[in-house]
């Protein structure tokens, strides 16, 4: 790597307290997981590729690992792809994400838009009704305890919301909606 910069390694090195005359194998899984880090950031890429980059950190190495990624991008081109089981992880830090599954690309959004593609909503109808037919939208997930039902719907608040007012309902609210809810209901449509 041509660009990779020895002296911020060095800086970073000791910032993480990773000793430079340790050998590598004698490293934790987190501590391998800071230097794999630290090695991608000082090769000065445009792009580094991680897999389960906070695998093995403690919450404080986690939001240090984070704060080095948003200072890289800030101040240079930089852009880290992460892939992640720890959806929860991604939704701080990501401002695009995409889910795959069996090699292919089922679902891609910016995060600022992925909650207008998706609605979360609990309704309630007086007198209760047993079923809930609503043809005209992409309903992903359904749950009913009693006499409230929460559905999980792939469009705006607005559709959802036209759907559902000529029901009636006596109660009609948007919940907020988690990444990990998204990639969930994403999943079971595929039969996963």
């Amino acid at each position: 790597y041509p660009r990779f910069d020895k002296k911020i390694f060095n800086q970073l090195l000791h910032t993480f307290e990773l000793g430079c005359e340790r050998k590598v194998n004698t490293f934790s899984k987190g501590m391998k997981k800071q230097l794999s880090v630290l090695l991608g950031i000082c090769a000065n890429t445009d792009y580094i590729f991680c897999d389960e980059t906070f695998d093995g950190l403690d919450p404080v190495m986690r939001q240090a690992v984070k704060s080095l990624f948003a200072s890289e991008i800030m101040n240079r081109e930089f852009t880290p792809v992460i892939a992640s089981h720890n959806l929860r992880e991604l939704e701080d830090l990501c401002d695009h994400v995409a889910i795959l599954h069996e090699g292919r690309l089922l679902m891609t959004r910016e995060m600022d838009n992925l909650r207008t593609s998706y609605c979360k909503v609990q309704t309630a109808f007086k007198p209760a009704v047993e079923t809930l037919d609503l043809p005209g939208l992409s309903i992903l997930r359904t749950e009913r305890v009693g006499s409230v039902w929460t559905l999980l719907v792939r469009g705006s608040e607005e559709e959802v919301f036209q759907a559902l007012r000529p029901l009636n309902p006596v109660i009609l609210d948007c919940i907020s909606l988690t990444l990990e809810e998204v990639f969930i209901s994403e999943m079971e449509a595929v039969g996963y």
